[in-house]
């Protein structure tokens, strides 16, 4: 019974803190100046380059793949690094704060750099200053959602255990 009752908190905890940083990672960049522009940009170019390319002169099509590039980028951002740390937390059996919060935020600042490295590019290992604010944005996205994951379910968890039977 133990282990369904940590299953299902660690599943809602999971629920709330993905969806507080995919709250959270768009408010952040809209006050970030550097990201608000470069957004900004990056859309414009999208759907500069990709209206005439798709069916027909349709701009559907460059919405839609807008639209797909900005969720993976959201679910690589604020999805993956919190379920990989909580995978290897749950499973060393961590409830240490730090953990959750360093953790999750060093691997969504990192998310760019192993892109990169997934694809290949040449530039796989410098950044400029505005990637490094960018980093910074992902870095605070994946600490809150890190932090709300332990809140609902590192927290309690370690005081059970402390507590005698």
């Amino acid at each position: 019974m133990n282990g369904i009752r940590r299953a299902l908190v660690v599943s809602l905890g999971l629920l709330v803190a993905i969806a507080a940083g995919l709250i959270l990672l768009p408010v952040l960049a809209v006050l970030d100046p550097a990201a608000r522009e470069a957004g900004a940009a990056f859309a414009q170019f999208v759907f500069l380059y990709l209206a005439p390319s798709g069916l027909e002169g349709s701009s559907a099509f460059a919405g839609a793949e807008l639209a797909r590039f900005v969720w993976t980028a959201a679910i690589a951002v604020c999805v993956a690094p919190l379920i990989i740390t909580v995978l290897i937390g749950e499973s060393a059996r961590v409830r240490s704060s730090i953990w959750y919060v360093g953790a999750t935020g060093v691997i969504a600042a990192a998310t760019p750099w192993v892109a990169r490295a997934a694809f290949r590019t040449t530039r796989a290992i410098g950044a400029t200053p505005e990637e490094l604010r960018f980093a910074f944005v992902f870095f605070l996205t994946g600490a809150v959602s890190g932090l709300i994951y332990w809140m609902i379910a590192g927290r309690p968890a370690s005081d059970r255990s402390a507590a005698p039977d």
